[in-house]
């Protein structure tokens, strides 16, 4: 038998991570395990640069704590707008690369599974980027559950019709 106890849910608080989160609070309420949602914002916030090329230290640290309260404020926002009052949540806001954090925080808290929404990168983004969930799911030691866009459609005929032709 499957026994969840920790849940991760990495988001970028979109409409696509609220279906995943969705998914996840239901895991939650089933196994009565734990929830964290990861949101893993970039490491250096974007500056002006001043007439000289560059900024303060002061200015930049600022600039980090502004970034940070922004983001934590946003992942609160995001989790009011879909919680459910018989699940907890911890909230995390963790710096640097998505992909790198998430299999990081993962790893580090014991965690049996990732819930995440897909993102549909096509054509020449893909090949150079690939997708942060693409790659969780290829590197992920722990079971990956992707959530597609519910408006998603893929029509086989029209595929094999394609083929065919």
């Amino acid at each position: 038998m499957i026994n969840l106890n920790n849940i991760l849910v990495p988001t970028d608080c979109s409409e696509l991570s609220k279906e995943a989160t969705k998914y996840a609070i239901k895991f939650a309420k089933q196994f009565q395990a734990k929830l964290t949602l990861l949101l893993v914002t970039p490491t250096e916030p974007l500056a002006v640069l001043n007439d000289y090329g560059y900024f303060s230290p002061e200015l930049h640290q600022k600039l980090v704590l502004e970034s940070t309260k922004r983001a934590e404020a946003e992942l609160s926002e995001f989790w009011d707008s879909v919680t459910d009052p018989e699940v907890q949540c911890k909230l995390i806001n963790a710096k640097g690369d998505p992909f790198t954090e998430i299999i990081r925080y993962a790893k580090e808290n014991e965690t049996d599974i990732i819930i995440m929404g897909t993102h549909g990168h096509t054509g020449i983004k893909h090949i150079l980027m690939g997708s942060v969930a693409e790659k969780v799911v290829r590197y992920s030691p722990q079971p990956v559950l992707t959530v597609k866009d519910k408006d998603y459609q893929f029509d086989v005929d029209d595929k094999i019709e394609e083929v065919d032709a």
